[in-house]
């Protein structure tokens, strides 16, 4: 009898290979609040707005909790559900840096119904005067830099509470900026003016809701 062909053993390997991969990389999609799970960041108006949403929702088929005992439930949750996840990428994490298959950033969740855009005051003989608002044409100190594709999305992080450091370095370098610029002024002020955007209805009526400032941020400029 003819001997037998030996068994090729690189197609059932290299579907094993295939699987493992696709298996790390679906893992490491499992959906999660990383970065997110900031007591003072769900306190922002989008975020309230959108578990106000959900609550509503969920009570209409049949929730009992009351609105800030569903708020605790999902921060507890979620702490769960980032431990167990964190557990299980724990030996994919190597591998995913080897092959570059890392997703750095999250899909967006939710309209940002509360945005912020930033403005720079500068003080002059005791008066505040503005130098920059965002998409102002006529106020547009560093605006090649403040409104640079870039820069844009560090502005969106560092309007979030547990940005406030960040923060507090972008002032220091704005107040180092406007030494050389405005040599009357003594301080820099950054703050975000915080607007809703318009519901479908105002939109069509013309009405523009009236935003804030807040979260100023005050330096000194160095002379």
């Amino acid at each position: 009898m003819p001997a037998s062909r030996p068994v090729a053993l690189w197609p059932q390997l290299r579907a094993v290979l295939v699987a493992a991969h696709v298996l790390v990389v679906c893992v490491a999609a499992l959906p999660a609040p990383v970065g997110g799970m900031n007591r003072s960041a769900w306190k922002e108006p989008t975020v309230q707005a959108e578990f106000d949403a959900w609550h509503a929702r969920l009570v209409a088929l049949g929730l009992s909790l009351d609105r800030k005992d569903f708020e605790d439930r999902l921060f507890s949750l979620g702490r769960t559900w980032l431990g167990a996840r964190r557990s299980l990428l724990s030996a994919a994490v190597p591998y995913q840096r080897h092959l570059g298959t890392e997703q750095s950033w999250r899909m967006f969740v939710a309209p940002h119904t509360h945005p912020a855009s930033l403005s720079v005051d500068v003080r002059e003989n005791g008066v505040w005067r503005a130098v920059y608002v965002q998409l102002d044409p006529e106020r547009d100190w560093r605006a090649a830099t403040f409104e640079h594709h870039r820069f844009r999305s560090a502005l969106f992080r560092y309007s979030w509470p547990n940005f406030k450091g960040a923060f507090g370095e972008l002032a220091a370098w704005a107040a180092v900026e406007a030494a050389a610029d405005f040599p009357a002024a003594d301080a820099v002020r950054l703050r975000w003016y915080r607007q809703r955007s318009p519901r479908p209805e105002e939109l069509r009526a013309g009405v523009v809701p009236e935003g804030r400032h807040t979260g100023a941020k005050v330096v000194e400029i160095p002379r």
